[in-house]
């Protein structure tokens, strides 16, 4: 892969083009993540404020006692909307669903590895581990596949 960065004083916002031989998964990839940069979720902060989380921040969404969380590197916070829109609506930036309480946002895992129960466990890149429930490991490997 090539990248090519060209600064052009002329041009009032940022263009990104992508030429690729075939379309493939990794072409996907790049285009969502190049969109999930400008895409953001709204949630509150500790104080109650309203706030904005870009979707390329997101290490995984969370339900706790009927409450949804936001991850992100070194934050939480609270989320307005329920854990199944939030896994429909960021699906194709890829995020998947790990656990009936877990959204994942893919392009954070570092590793996986398989534990008690046919459980397996995610290392994210901010060295956070979470569980993938047995009922979602044939997903989550499927997109992984994809992705390769």
């Amino acid at each position: 892969m090539k990248i090519t960065l060209k600064e052009n004083k002329i041009k009032n916002d940022i263009e990104v083009i992508i030429e690729y031989p075939e379309m493939s998964e990794t072409v996907n990839r790049i285009e969502h993540a190049v969109k999930s940069v400008d895409n953001a979720v709204r949630c509150l902060d500790d104080d109650g404020n309203i706030c904005f989380v870009r979707v390329s921040d997101i290490f995984y969404i969370e339900s706790v006692e009927k409450q949804i969380f936001i991850y992100t590197k070194d934050k939480v916070y609270r989320a307005e909307l329920q854990l199944y829109q939030y896994a429909e609506k960021l699906y194709s930036f890829g995020f998947e669903q790990i656990s009936k309480t877990s959204v994942l946002n893919i392009n954070m895992l570092v590793s996986v590895k398989p534990i008690f129960n046919s459980k397996m466990e995610a290392l994210l890149e901010n060295g956070e581990k979470v569980i993938i429930s047995r009922n979602f490991i044939a997903t989550i490997k499927r997109r992984l596949e994809k992705m390769l």
